[in-house]
């Protein structure tokens, strides 16, 4: 190992000045014979150019195959005092996740640390350094100032001693994931084995029903039912090209990838168009309820009231067999109620901190590195909340529960059956045949005080 470094400057002299004067060749130096010389990173006799997508110093392959080596080892981290989750924390991290993902115009090990002249961060030549770090950053981040690289490049998020900030938001949000499923699952088992059972009973001839009217009511306007599938369509594409960043090397992931060789640039162009898509059609929502009397009488109908905790209750006792009373549900139930209020909740978080990493260079002046991590895991934590959600409440609702399977289809033709809102909405059915019975009759009264007139009309006059 001493000589190879002297036998390649014959031909590299330059590279060997650089290489003699850097961290490892200092090393090397010294005789420490685990610190890596040319062929350590460049291979022996398949010596391949860097810009060969098979060289293992290519931008796709470097810090995988050729820094990981040595800074994922445990024993050269106890012997020489190195960190040993360096490459994890930079696989975590967007660039190690996009390399990952294929994309070789992102950071990598040398980006950074340089490739022959690697100085230890302590060293004031080192590219990362405190003096140099911005201008290094800068390489790729036009117009990075002093606060871009406040707070620590390689973050564990998993260790509370690392970074206390970010183990919170993931210990808090992984607390309210469990706790909000678990919770919309155990609802939802219970409401599936009642409706279920239910409809078994009614099949087999167990229970009679009364045969509803051949009617419809109207549930969506067009205009609703257009925002609503602004909202699903972009949501869903936001879904499938965020998650191809957080697990590029997924079944799923490859499969795209290997069907689509730049799946992984395209997922970024992807991802903005369908947030933009999001938040104008959010915006346009809010215009909707502001500026319409349809819309505003939404907001009204969706706002909680106190019925709505007592529903809660009565329908876990009517599901658990505690009652043989199913509560009367209005317009919009208390299930309907908490999605809509966690999506405007939701949309809000997703929309302000995914503009915050787009514009990451002015939100990093801004907050530094730090605010930008504190946005990165919110983003994500969100996202797996919002997908099980929507999943787990939104989709059994609308799929999977008995009593709409296979689909409710007011999304698409924007009405109701009539047993759809007897079992679903008997409150909302009574009001609109209530406002009916009571149109008929006026308009019966005016027919009779009309046939009054003209029969008075008729009759001779004195």
């Amino acid at each position: 190992p001493l000589a190879i470094e002297a036998i390649c400057a014959r031909c590299h002299g330059e590279i060997g000045k650089v290489f003699a004067r850097s961290a490892h060749g200092k090393a090397l130096a010294k005789g420490v014979l685990e610190a890596p010389t040319c062929t350590t990173c460049h291979g022996e006799h398949g010596i391949l150019k860097a810009n060969d997508p098979k060289s293992p110093v290519a931008a796709a392959n470097v810090s995988q195959k050729v820094c990981t080596p040595c800074h994922s080892s445990l024993r050269l981290s106890e012997k020489y005092g190195i960190e040993s989750n360096r490459f994890a924390t930079f696989e975590a991290s967007f660039h190690g996740l996009a390399v990952r993902g294929g994309q070789v115009n992102v950071a990598n090990c040398a980006s950074c640390h340089g490739s022959h002249d690697i100085l230890p961060s302590s060293d004031p030549a080192s590219r990362v350094s405190k003096e140099n770090l911005v201008a290094t950053c800068g390489k790729c981040h036009p117009g990075a100032g002093a606060r871009f690289a406040q707070g620590k490049i390689h973050v564990d998020a998993t260790s509370k001693t690392d970074e206390p900030v970010l183990w919170w938001i993931g210990f808090i949000y992984v607390g309210l994931i469990v706790g909000t499923i678990g919770g919309m699952a155990g609802h939802n088992l219970l409401d599936f084995v009642k409706k279920a059972r239910h409809q078994h009973q009614v099949r087999h001839g167990l229970v009679e029903i009364d045969p509803a009217p051949n009617r419809l009511y109207l549930r969506m306007t067009l205009q609703e039912r257009l925002q609503h599938g602004a909202l699903a369509l972009s949501f869903i594409v936001l879904v499938i090209t965020g998650f191809m960043l957080r697990f590029p090397d997924s079944w799923w992931v490859v499969s795209i990838r290997s069907l689509w060789g730049s799946a992984f640039a395209a997922r970024s162009v992807i991802h903005r168009i369908a947030a933009v898509v999001m938040t104008l059609a959010s915006m346009y929502h809010l215009y909707y309820v502001i500026f319409t009397a349809r819309g505003r009488q939404l907001v009204k109908d969706l706002w909680f009231k106190l019925k709505d905790a007592r529903d809660v209750v009565d329908m876990l006792k009517y599901n658990l067999g505690l009652s043989p009373v199913k509560p009367k549900l209005d317009r919009f139930s208390y299930i309907e109620k908490a999605e809509y209020w966690a999506l405007i909740w939701g949309t809000l978080v997703m929309a302000g901190t995914g503009f915050a990493m787009w514009l990451d260079n002015s939100f990093m002046n801004l907050f530094g590195k730090l605010g930008y991590d504190v946005a990165r895991s919110i983003h994500f934590y969100e996202a797996i909340l919002a997908t099980l959600a929507i999943i787990v409440w939104h989709f059994y609702f609308v799929i999977f529960n008995p009593d709409s399977y296979p689909m409710n289809t007011a999304w698409f033709t924007g009405k109701l059956s009539h047993r759809e809102m007897e079992e679903e909405h008997p409150l909302e059915l009574e009001r609109i045949l209530e406002e009916e019975e009571k149109a008929r009759a006026e308009a019966e009264k005016a027919a009779e005080e009309h046939e009054e007139d003209e029969e008075h009309e008729r009759k001779p006059k004195a």
